[in-house]
C-alpha cells in the first residue's frame, strides 16, 4: 500500500517538473547560459577583391576584405546567438584580422577560422598574392590634330594573376590641360600646343605626345609688287577656326618650276623675298590644310618710296647773313638734290632754294651730304625757317627729309641767348662695358634745353674708321646701349644734343676698350 503511494506521489513529480525544466531551458539558452550548437558555418568573402579557388580564396596584397559566417543554424532556434568570431590559425603574419575585416599583409598562404570558443567551427586557406603588371598598350581611336578634335582612349593590360586583370584600370593623365583635357576615358583638344596623355597600371606607364594646332579657315592676302633689290617680308593675314588662335607655322614655296637664273625673286623660309630682276613670280603659302597662291611682282627700282634721313643744320649770322650749314645720311646711287626752304615769318610756302650735286668719291666714311646756304638779312631782322631735303635720280624724286628748324627771334646773332642749343656741350659722358650682355652703356649729363634729343657718333678704331659715324640720332633721355662690335673693343664715342635741325658743341671724346 504504502509502495502504490509512492509511485503515485514520484509521476505528480515528473508532471510537475517537466514543465518547469522546459521553461527552466528555455531561458538557459536565450540568456546564453546554455550555448547552442551550431551547424552549417561557412567561411566567406562579401566584400573586397577576391578570388575563390576551389579550396582557398586568393586576395591581393595590402587588399581588406569583409568576411562572413554564411547562413548557419543554431539550435535551438531560439537560442542566443553563438559566441563566434573569425582568428588567425598561424603566426606567419600573413593576415591580420579586426573583427569581421581580414587584410593581407604579405605575400604567402595561411589560414583563418571561426571560433567558437577554442573550438575551431570552421577553417579556410587564404593565398595572398602581389600581382604585377606584365604589359600596358594605349591607343588613341580619333585624330587628335586641331583645337576641336576628340578620341577616345583604350587600354590594354596584362598581368602575371590573370584572374585579378578585370579589376586593373590604368589612370588616365594630360600634361597640359590647357591643350589636352581627359575626362573618363575620352580626350579633347582644347588648345594650341604640346601636350603628352599618360597611362599608368602598376609599375608600368606609357604615353603618346601630340602637338594640336589651330585649324585654318583662310589665308588672306593681295599681291605684292616690289623693287629690284628690295627686301619685303611677306604677312599673309590668317583666319583660324576659332578666330583667335595662334595659327600654325607658315611655309613658304615658289609655285613655278624654273631655272635659277630665271628667277625675278629669290625667297626665304621665313617669307622674306628680296627682288633679283623685273619680271614676275608665283608664291605658294601653306598654313594647315589651306594653301594660297600670290603673285609678286618685281619693277624697276625708284627712290619713290625713299626719304632723305638724318637732316640737321646750324646757323649763324654774319655781316647779315644768315650762313646755314646741312648734312645728311647720301643715299646710295642719289647723287642730285633739292633744298627747299619756307620762311615761316613772311607766310611763305616752301620753295628750292638750293640744288647740288655730289660725286661718291667725296663722300669718304663718314657717307654724309654737306651743304651751305646763305641768306641776306636785314640788321636785326628776326628769322624763322623751316627746311627739307629731297634726293633726285632720273625723273624719280624721293619722299621729304625730316624738316628742321632755324630760329633766331633777336635778329643779332647773338650767340649768349640762353635757349640756343648751339651754345651748350653734353658734359660727364661715361662709359660701362657689361661683357655679360655683349653692350656698352653710355651715360651723359642733360643739357639745360628742355626738348632737345640726342645723337651717338662713334668710330671704331679696331677697324681702321677714320671718321665719326652716327650710331643713333632721337635718343630721348641721358643714357643709351651700344652693341659691342665683332673683334677687339676699341671705340670712340661722342654725345652731341639737337633741337629743331641745330647742334650743340660735341661732349669729349672717350675712348672704350
Amino acid at each position: 500500500m504504502r509502495f502504490v503511494e509512492n509511485k503515485k506521489y514520484r509521476k505528480i513529480a515528473i508532471i510537475i517538473s517537466i514543465p518547469i525544466l522546459l521553461v527552466a531551458q528555455y531561458y538557459l539558452f536565450k540568456f546564453g547560459i546554455l550555448r547552442p550548437m551550431v551547424k552549417g558555418v561557412e567561411i566567406e568573402i562579401v566584400d573586397g577583391e577576391y578570388v575563390k579557388d576551389l579550396d582557398k580564396y586568393v586576395v591581393k596584397l595590402n587588399e581588406t576584405v569583409t568576411l562572413s559566417t554564411g547562413e548557419y543554424i543554431k539550435v535551438p532556434s531560439y537560442a542566443k546567438d553563438p559566441n563566434i568570431w573569425f582568428n588567425v590559425l598561424d603566426n606567419s603574419g600573413t593576415l591580420k584580422i579586426d573583427g569581421n575585416k581580414m587584410t593581407a599583409l604579405k605575400v604567402g598562404y595561411s589560414s583563418v577560422g571561426i571560433m567558437k570558443n577554442s573550438r575551431v567551427l570552421k577553417k579556410a586557406t587564404i593565398k595572398v598574392v602581389d600581382p604585377e603588371v606584365e604589359s600596358l598598350d594605349m591607343e588613341i581611336n580619333g585624330d587628335l590634330k586641331h583645337v576641336g578634335d576628340s578620341a577616345t582612349i583604350e587600354s590594354t593590360i596584362e598581368v602575371d594573376y590573370d584572374k585579378f586583370k578585370k579589376s586593373y584600370k590604368p589612370i588616365y593623365k594630360s600634361s597640359n590641360d590647357d591643350v589636352l583635357k581627359i575626362k573618363g576615358n575620352t580626350v579633347s583638344a582644347v588648345g594650341v600646343g604640346k601636350a603628352t596623355i599618360y597611362a599608368k597600371c602598376g609599375n608600368k606607364e606609357v604615353e603618346r605626345t601630340f602637338r594640336i594646332q589651330a585649324r585654318v579657315a583662310e589665308i588672306n592676302m593681295n599681291d605684292v609688287k616690289i623693287e629690284v633689290d628690295q627686301n619685303e617680308k611677306l604677312k599673309p593675314d590668317i583666319i583660324t577656326s576659332p578666330p583667335g588662335l595662334e595659327p600654325p607655322k607658315i611655309h613658304y614655296e615658289l609655285a613655278d618650276s624654273k631655272l635659277p637664273v630665271e628667277r625675278a625673286i629669290s625667297l626665304s623660309g621665313d617669307g622674306s623675298v628680296v627682288g633679283l630682276r623685273e619680271g614676275k613670280e608665283r608664291v605658294r603659302i601653306t598654313c594647315g590644310d589651306k594653301s594660297k597662291i600670290i603673285t609678286v611682282t618685281v619693277v624697276k627700282e625708284t627712290i619713290t618710296n625713299d626719304y632723305i634721313q638724318n637732316l640737321v643744320g646750324s646757323h649763324k649770322i654774319v655781316n647779315n647773313k644768315v650762313i646755314i650749314k646741312l648734312e645728311w645720311d647720301y643715299m646710295k646711287d642719289v647723287f642730285d638734290y633739292d633744298i627747299y626752304l619756307k620762311d615761316k615769318l613772311s607766310g611763305e610756302s616752301f620753295k628750292k632754294i638750293k640744288s647740288i650735286t655730289v660725286n661718291e668719291s667725296d663722300l669718304g666714311k663718314s657717307q654724309k651730304v654737306y651743304a651751305t646756304i646763305e641768306i641776306d638779312v636785314k640788321d636785326n631782322q628776326s628769322i624763322d625757317y623751316d627746311i627739307y631735303v629731297l634726293g633726285k635720280k632720273d625723273s624719280d624724286t624721293t619722299k621729304p627729309s625730316n624738316v628742321i628748324n632755324i630760329t633766331n627771334m633777336n635778329g643779332n646773332g647773338n650767340s649768349d641767348n640762353n635757349d640756343n642749343i648751339q651754345n651748350m656741350k653734353v658734359e660727364n659722358i661715361s662709359a660701362n662695358v657689361d661683357r655679360d650682355n655683349n653692350v656698352i652703356r653710355v651715360n651723359w649729363s642733360s643739357v639745360s634745353h628742355k626738348e632737345c634729343t640726342y645723337s651717338i657718333y662713334i668710330k671704331n678704331n679696331t677697324n681702321g674708321d677714320g671718321e665719326f659715324t652716327l650710331y643713333q640720332s632721337d635718343i630721348k633721355g641721358n643714357e643709351h646701349t651700344i652693341s659691342i662690335p665683332e673683334g677687339d673693343l676699341n671705340l670712340d664715342i661722342y654725345v652731341v644734343a639737337n633741337y629743331n635741325g641745330q647742334n650743340s658743341k660735341n661732349s669729349d671724346v672717350i675712348n672704350v676698350r
